[in-house]
């Protein structure tokens, strides 16, 4: 994927309920000001689920932690992608990627995924 496009695990923030009616840099901002669990940038993208360069910490289990896609130069914001972390990535060390899976994308977060996946540099 190109530079740019990152993967933020985070808690829910109220800041972010409106974020349909955000600009992309008011979007970046809050979640920039925010405690992220974890921020990579996005190594590899599918329908499927999604790679990323680890920053060294260990994947937090699901449960109230959020997923965001985020590729500023497009403007394009995922909100909220509904995933889970594959055992052996919750199981092993700190690696220098992070994969999740995604579960159940309703159609709306397919199509804007479909959208993001169109900038992917082979």
């Amino acid at each position: 994927m190109p530079r740019g496009t990152f993967a933020i695990l985070r808690k829910e923030l109220n800041q972010l309920q409106n974020h349909q009616r955000m600009s992309i840099g008011e979007i970046a901002m809050v979640l920039y000001k925010s405690e992220s669990q974890m921020m990579g940038q996005v190594a590899d993208v599918s329908l499927g689920g999604i790679a990323f360069k680890n920053t060294g910490c260990r994947l937090p289990a699901s449960g109230k932690i959020e997923l965001d896609l985020l590729m500023t130069e497009q403007g394009l914001y995922l909100h909220n992608l509904p995933f889970v972390v594959p055992r052996k990535m919750l199981a092993s060390k700190t690696g220098a990627r992070a994969v999740l899976k995604f579960k159940r994308l309703d159609p709306k977060l397919k199509n804007k995924l479909r959208e993001l996946m169109a900038y992917h540099i082979r």
